[in-house]
C-alpha cells in the first residue's frame, strides 16, 4: 500500500531514536507501529526463525549447528515490514548455517 510504504521512514526514524534511549519517541513509536500493524503491518525481526531470501536480507553468515535443518535467522541487523504479505523492505540478518 502507498500509505504505508510513506509511513515507514517515519516508522524506522521513530526506532532507531528509541534504540538511542530517546523515552518520549518510544510511545510515538509502538502507537504508529499499533496503528499500522491493525491496518496490515507484518513485522519480519524474528530470531531463530528459518532463513527466507523472500523475506530476508543475508548480510553476514556463521556456520550452523550439526543436524540443523537448513540455514536459520540468528540475529536481526534491520527489522523489515510487509503489507498484507507485500514485502516492503527485506529484513538485513545475520544468517546461522
Amino acid at each position: 500500500s502507498v500509505v504505508a510504504e510513506a509511513r515507514l521512514p517515519v516508522l524506522v526514524a521513530f526506532d532507531s531514536a528509541a534504540q538511542l534511549g530517546v523515552f518520549v519517541v518510544q510511545e510515538f513509536s509502538g502507537q504508529l507501529r499499533g496503528e499500522l500493524e491493525r491496518a496490515g503491518l507484518q513485522v519480519i525481526a524474528e530470531v531463530d526463525a528459518p532463513f527466507d531470501p523472500n523475506l530476508h536480507e543475508a548480510a553476514m553468515s556463521e556456520p550452523g549447528d550439526d543436524g540443523q535443518d537448513g540455514p536459520i535467522v540468528a540475529q536481526v541487523l534491520r527489522t523489515g515490514y510487509a503489507w498484507n504479505g507485500r514485502v516492503l523492505r527485506a529484513a538485513m540478518v545475520k544468517v546461522k548455517g
